[in-house]
């Protein structure tokens, strides 16, 4: 089985400013491109089988520029997109601490629901499908898939066998580089949160 990938989009200026964009083309900002080519000089010594992108904008920018020079792949796959936040959009996470959804995102994840979004447990199945699907009759190279700081959060937790409440409090910094390996069908995580061209460790 293969060695899979997970790397967070790029940063955005709406997430420096504590702004929720869901699934809308907001993009990367210049910090968020200084990061993407950090994390591409090291995948640039990586063989890879290809790149597997949520297709919101972000996430596609941030796996353009960690295309390879060997001209790998890039596929879009809509289970990879951001987690529905419903009424939440547009508006600043300060804005509604009060919200019982809110309230509830990591002390029940799998059931707090934004007015007309999802939950945690619902994207980790529509995620970890699409991975699923991905992966079959895998390829000896890594799988790099680039998404969501929640969508890589579920999609580790149902390999690793984790509660969702225990991988909410899990840190997935922008262009962060998770791996696993799933030799024998047994999830071992490779590193967590890494970050190529961090200065420092915090």
């Amino acid at each position: 089985m293969p060695i899979l990938l997970f790397i967070r989009h790029g940063e955005t200026d709406w997430n420096r400013s504590g702004r929720v964009m869901g699934d809308q083309s907001i993009p990367l900002n210049r910090t968020g491109e200084r990061q993407a080519h950090a994390c591409a000089e090291v995948l640039s010594r990586t063989p890879m089988t290809g790149i597997f992108t949520s297709p919101v904008l972000r996430a596609v920018q941030t796996a353009e520029i960690l295309r390879p020079s060997q001209e790998v792949p890039i596929r879009t796959l809509p289970g990879l997109s951001e987690i529905g936040v419903g009424d939440w959009i547009n508006r600043y996470w300060k804005d509604f601490v009060d919200d019982p959804a809110r309230q509830n995102w990591y002390s029940q994840p799998d059931q707090a629901r934004p007015s007309g979004g999802e939950t945690l447990r619902e994207i980790q199945r529509r995620a970890v499908a699409e991975v699923e699907h991905v992966i079959d009759g895998a390829q000896d190279m890594p799988y790099v898939f680039v998404s969501h700081g929640d969508i890589i959060r579920s999609i580790l937790a149902h390999y690793m066998l984790l509660d969702l409440a225990i991988i909410r409090h899990v840190r997935i910094d922008h262009v962060s580089v998770s791996g696993l390996d799933l030799t024998d069908h047994v999830a071992q995580l490779l590193f967590l949160n890494h970050r190529p061209g961090a200065d420092r460790l915090i």
